[in-house]
């Protein structure tokens, strides 16, 4: 058996944060006004929240989301408290409610009072989750019953992108026709499905065409189907075409601009006529669906250069709606990489997270591809980097093809990074009330960085903002600003 003291030396060889980051349960701790002090990397996927932030936060910042504060009921009571916790997601936007347990374990001084609050969250669904897999993987259960088909996530910070799937939410009833605008991977087919699950149709089929997907003699066949024998190579038995299929729900045409001009004219009569005819067929058939089209370019120059019908465009130009590219909404690119990569972390049996760098990187950014980007950044990332790196700091050259330019973008934050680095440390008293201010103003609130600026712990600057009485969570600015 090893004795105490090889004990006490593995455990000063292992950080304190590397163990809690390896837990897979969700782990915070508050100070006795509920400021967090620390959060393992399970709570910052879990909210995709960066610890940055997370830092200049306090645990009534989430009372919106949740049904009890065990914070609170730990203070009151000055015991351990475990409760059942209804909560729903920070940021996802119409995200589920779900039910995690929380067990809170308060700290106390010498006084008896309550100086630190600990909790311990698990989401009980993904406990359940687990729990019936290793019945199954031991034989245990014959089978694993299948659950719910995975809702598709909407993350969604930026006021602009609020503001969109506000209008999104309330033309979603009706059964008019929407034209989403919008660059590649910015997620358009995401909006039309969320269209769709809040419209009344939403128990009715939602048919996707990638109109760019289909040879130009075959896309007619495909939307609109044909009779029995119609054309050489034919089925045999004839085929429903997609227009057919949305029948009683939504009909979504991805890259409409895609359409050949000869079925162009044959959707303007489907719409004018709410009428499908297959091709082979001497007869209509009666068609109710609702139509939603996307495209990426614009269909009005089209129209003016001849490639597009004008009739087509002013039937589907009911309703537009323009997605803003993700350059355009950088308040959701932090969210985004950290949803992501709880995602692909969950899916390799991997526990990663980014360094505060990566992820302001990542933020300043342009991303051309948009979402789709994003995501496959961050699963390089994951699948990239050895499987024993549990945090990922750097970005390897050229995995973002103008990482040049982002210091050129952003200098400010770029020098602040630097000078953090490089500043000598205090001396044994520590640093003034003016000292203090002056670092949080050159690291942007960050307390980890203005700890590092000033040469001391981050714990003894937590100690220094209290002494001096700052505001916990606010931008510091210097005094000729105010």
């Amino acid at each position: 058996m090893q004795d105490v003291s090889s004990f006490q030396e593995l455990c000063d060889a292992l950080p304190f944060t590397e163990v809690l980051d390896n837990i897979d349960t969700g782990i915070a701790l508050y100070d006795a006004q509920g400021n967090f002090i620390f959060m393992n990397t399970v709570m910052v996927n879990w909210r995709n929240i960066p610890r940055r932030e997370y830092l200049n936060m306090n645990v009534h910042d989430f009372s919106h989301v949740l049904d009890v504060s065990v914070f609170d009921l730990v203070c009151r009571e000055k015991r351990r408290v475990s409760r059942l916790q209804y909560y729903k997601d920070f940021q996802q936007v119409d995200g589920p409610t779900r039910m995690r347990i929380v067990i809170g374990t308060p700290i106390f001084d010498g006084q008896g009072n309550v100086k630190y609050v600990v909790t311990t969250l698990q989401d009980v669904q993904a406990f359940e989750d687990l729990y019936h897999t290793l019945l199954n993987d031991h034989k245990i259960l014959a089978s694993k019953e299948i659950g719910q088909a995975e809702q598709v996530s909407i993350i969604a910070k930026s006021p602009k992108f609020r503001q969109l799937l506000s209008v999104a939410e309330s033309i979603a009833p009706l059964d008019s026709t929407v034209l989403i605008y919008g660059e590649s991977g910015c997620g358009k087919e995401v909006i039309a499905h969320y269209i769709h699950e809040h419209s009344d149709r939403k128990t009715k089929p939602l048919i996707t065409v990638n109109c760019a997907a289909f040879p130009e003699n075959l896309i007619e066949a495909e939307l609109f189907g044909y009779e029995k024998g119609s054309f050489t190579g034919a089925n045999r038995e004839g085929k429903t075409g997609l227009v057919e299929s949305a029948d009683g729900g939504t009909l979504f045409l991805d890259e409409l601009n895609s359409l050949p001009m000869n079925v162009q004219g044959k959707l303007l009569r489907c719409l004018e006529e709410k009428s499908v005819q297959r091709i082979g067929a001497t007869r209509a058939k009666k068609v109710n669906f609702r139509l939603i089209a996307a495209t990426n370019q614009n269909l009005e120059e089209m129209v003016r250069g001849g490639t597009f019908r004008e009739d087509l465009y002013y039937r589907i130009n009911v309703i537009p709606l323009t997605i803003p590219p993700v350059r355009e909404r950088r308040e959701d690119i932090v969210p985004l990489c950290l949803y992501f990569l709880h995602h692909f972390c969950q899916k390799y049996n991997l526990q990663k997270s980014f360094s505060d760098e990566v992820l302001e990187e990542a933020r300043n950014y342009s991303w051309p591809g948009n979402v789709r980007e994003i995501r496959n950044f961050v699963e390089r990332m994951v699948v990239m980097t050895p499987h024993a790196t549990r945090e990922i700091s750097s970005i390897p050259s050229g995995m973002l093809s103008n990482q040049a330019d982002t210091a050129r973008q952003y200098p400010a934050q770029s020098a602040a990074f630097s000078i953090a680095r490089s500043r000598p440390r205090q001396r044994s008293d520590g640093p003034s009330r003016e000292e203090v201010l002056a670092a949080l103003t050159a690291c942007a609130n960050h307390r980890e960085k203005a700890a590092q600026y000033l040469g001391i712990s981050r714990r003894k600057l937590q100690y220094k903002i209290r002494e001096y009485h700052l505001p916990s969570r606010c931008q510091y600015q210097d005094e000729d600003e105010k």
